[in-house]
């Protein structure tokens, strides 16, 4: 759990600097739609960051299966001790 834990802070962390460096790109730069080459660098950054969402997506998913599988597993192990101590 304290994996799971570690993994969610890394992409709510993750997230939240790819946040604040669109916002500070977004403010540092006077001309940012001053021609083609500007929309085209702005394409590519919106790719990425698109693709960076959805992997932090699928790995805060992936981690959450894992968590709850983890929760399943010990909660099986822990009614398999109770019922032994039962007989």
């Amino acid at each position: 759990m304290l994996v799971s834990s570690i993994a969610r802070l890394n992409v709510n962390n993750t997230l939240n600097i790819s946040a604040s460096k669109q916002n500070n790109s977004a403010s540092n730069s006077a001309h940012t739609f001053g021609g083609e080459h500007e929309l085209g660098m702005l394409n590519n950054i919106d790719k990425k960051l698109s693709l960076d969402l959805l992997t932090n997506k699928l790995l805060y998913k992936i981690n959450y299966l894992q968590e709850k599988f983890t929760a399943k597993k010990h909660y099986d192990v822990s009614q398999k001790k109770s019922v032994n101590v039962l007989a």
